[in-house]
């Protein structure tokens, strides 16, 4: 049973992984291609793409992980968000089943078949975090990335239309949305990992979150004339470049010795 397990996580990581790198390889070189139903501009495309490429390498990291614990962060994370997206194509229907778009049969297909595969394989392998977690050298850190990424995604996801007001860039509201997804994401796994008690999977969201980083400021230099001479945009780089330099310095702190776990979570 366990052998069984271990090749169905195997199995879910590589699925996700597929999905992950095939559309965001596709959106950050050739955004018309991107396999979304969802008529997008090239820079909402490649910041789209960033954020399925910043997941795939933390499923990619999971993958390879010995332990089976180092994978649960990315195992919930993944399910959390295709939950997301599907519940987002649902309520904007025909924004993503519009009859000119392509790739919707796939689409639908994927978002509904990787909740419910999460659904089944996270708690029948064990993978939900544990109870209480412990608190870390990395904590801090990581809670200010939930923070940050968290009220970004709810302003996002909750009014679209006053988020796309102080955005840098041109953003439809259901775009917009779409970020939210995968922002969120990335904040209930920085709270996750705040409390997480293996270093692996630490070390594996803080390379996915610094991914993150790096490749949405390469989306948005590689159309840096699309953005508003603003205020927002000098926040947007510095947001994104602070957040690149913290967790670059955290990656290299794990690379140097485990995180040092100080106390039982309080939760």
């Amino acid at each position: 049973m366990q052998r069984w397990l271990d090749w169905a996580i195997g199995g879910y990581l590589v699925f996700a992984a597929v999905q992950a790198f095939g559309i965001g390889m596709t959106g950050l070189i050739l955004p018309p291609e991107m396999q979304i139903p969802l008529r997008l501009t090239p820079l909402n495309a490649r910041f789209v793409a960033a954020l399925y490429v910043a997941g795939g390498v933390g499923i990619v990291l999971a993958l390879f992980a010995p332990r089976r614990a180092s994978k649960r962060l990315m195992c919930v994370g993944f399910g959390l968000a295709t939950l997301l997206i599907l519940c987002l194509t649902l309520l904007h229907w025909p924004d993503f089943m519009d009859d000119g778009l392509p790739h919707r049969p796939v689409w639908m297909f994927v978002y509904v078949a990787d909740p419910l595969l999460a659904v089944l394989i996270v708690p029948l392998a064990g993978l939900w975090p544990p109870r209480p977690g412990n608190r870390h050298s990395l904590t801090p850190l990581l809670r200010v990335e939930a923070a940050v990424l968290g009220m970004l995604a709810l302003v996002l996801l909750l009014a679209p239309e006053a988020a796309a007001a102080y955005w840098p860039w041109a953003l439809p509201p259901v775009a917009g949305q779409l970020y939210a997804c995968f922002i969120l994401t990335f904040a209930i796994g920085a709270v996750l990992a705040a409390r997480e008690t293996d270093t692996r999977a630490i070390r594996d969201f803080l390379i996915a979150s610094l991914s993150l980083c790096i490749l949405v400021l390469l989306a948005s230099l590689l159309h840096l004339d699309r953005f508003n001479p603003a205020p927002n945009t000098v926040v947007w780089f510095a947001l994104f470049g602070c957040g690149a330099l913290a967790l670059g310095w955290a990656v290299a702190s794990v690379a140097r010795q485990p995180v040092h776990v100080q106390s039982a979570a309080r939760t």
